[in-house]
């Protein structure tokens, strides 16, 4: 009888230990926290470009997908040259303004003396309306005979004409540097309105060039990134010339198959080679999502800086 009972017992307590739910090791959530999810991005659905910050666009992997050299490249060299090209330009006028300042600043203060002048000649200086006049003149001062040219911002058919005497300012420490008495004086630079150019100008200039100045370090960056070369297929949607340049609206599928659309902004020489709207394009291209990007043309495989934005 009680071996009888025990056996059941022991068959019962197996049977029930066998429906009870099984417990877990205790490291099996930290593992389950710690499994790697779902594969993104180029893994789940093939490889892909970040062309702006919102229009990713589908792309396979070319057999030469080794990004550019940028040390000693002559890619470097040109992107280089152009910056050089637009500091200079800041340069040059900031200097020239400058001097213009000056030179007014000095012929304001500059001491002077009035004396009658003969006006032996006409010459019109502007193709504007004849606006501007340029007269030569004969004078004396302390009995040496001199001979200049001044400059007016007039009609010359308001002036007086050859062979008439006028009024004329000397300058004291060059004699040789003279101005029409009450004449509108174009010899010498305003030092209030070239003073305004310097403030205005300069400044105008560096913002056209703007992404001249950037582009040698943000294509350094993006290289540096490690980004490789990506081909892409893309469909020109549109083409608008502009006063500034020339934006082409290109149409890709993205890693979905959904259609995107983004822009390449050009001034001269298109970035994706002769193309016009409704054709198909292939292009190698590395993009990290921001505004630069370098594009290699089909047609000659010249590399070319792309200013790339995304469609509204």
């Amino acid at each position: 009888m009680s071996r009888t009972w025990f056996a059941a017992k022991a068959n019962l307590t197996l049977s029930e230990l066998g429906n009870l739910p099984q417990r877990s090791p205790r490291h099996s959530a930290r593992e389950t926290i710690a499994a790697p999810s779902a594969a993104t991005g180029s893994e789940a659905t093939g490889p892909w470009v970040q062309v702006t910050r919102e229009t990713r666009i589908a792309a396979t992997i070319p057999p030469d997908s080794v990004p550019p050299m940028w040390k000693g490249s002559w890619l470097r060299r040109r992107v280089w040259l152009k910056r050089a090209a637009a500091v200079i330009a800041i340069a040059s006028v900031s200097g020239w303004l400058g001097w213009a300042v000056i030179a007014g600043i000095n012929h304001a203060l500059a001491t002077h003396t009035k004396t009658d002048g003969t006006v032996t000649a006409h010459t019109v200086t502007s193709a504007r309306r004849d606006s501007s006049c340029q007269l030569d003149v004969d004078y004396t001062i302390k009995g040496r005979q001199l001979h200049s040219v001044a400059n007016v911002n007039a009609n010359c058919n308001t002036l007086p004409a050859p062979g008439f005497r006028t009024t004329i300012d000397v300058n004291t420490a060059d004699p040789n540097d003279v101005w029409i008495d009450g004449a509108n004086d174009a010899n010498h630079p305003d030092p209030l309105a070239m003073g305004i150019f310097l403030l205005i100008l300069p400044t105008a200039i560096a913002l056209a060039l703007m992404n001249e100045l950037r582009d040698y370090g943000g294509i350094r960056k993006l290289l540096a990134s490690g980004k490789h070369w990506r081909q892409v297929e893309v469909t020109v949607a549109r083409k608008t010339a502009g006063r500034n340049g020339v934006t082409i609206r290109l149409e890709a599928k993205d890693p979905a198959g959904n259609r995107r659309s983004f822009y390449i902004f050009y001034r001269l020489v298109s970035p994706i080679g002769p193309a016009s709207k409704g054709d198909k394009v292939s292009l190698k291209l590395i993009a990290d999502g921001k505004r630069r990007a370098l594009i290699q043309r089909p047609d000659n495989g010249r590399i070319c800086v792309a200013r790339i934005s995304r469609a509204s």
